[in-house]
């Protein structure tokens, strides 16, 4: 397993743009409708929050994506 960390210090947090409102529609999202992927997708996180814990010894706070049913 390989970790990359990216550590970045934000000095300023500005909006360039007026910000838009955008309305998300999760409810025929594959998560939300098929109990057999999200179990899998949600046995994959657990395995890789399990793997980085073990790594550094101590639970982490990590960010992560599904891609593609990946995780």
């Amino acid at each position: 397993l390989s970790v990359l960390v990216n550590r970045v210090f934000l000095v300023n947090s500005v909006p360039m743009d007026e910000e838009d409102k955008v309305v998300l529609d999760y409810s025929s999202d594959k998560l939300m409708i098929d109990g057999s992927f999200r179990q899998s997708i949600l046995s994959s996180i657990a395995r890789a929050g399990h793997a980085i814990e073990e790594l550094y010894g101590t639970p982490q706070d990590i960010e992560g994506v599904i891609k593609d049913g990946k995780v």
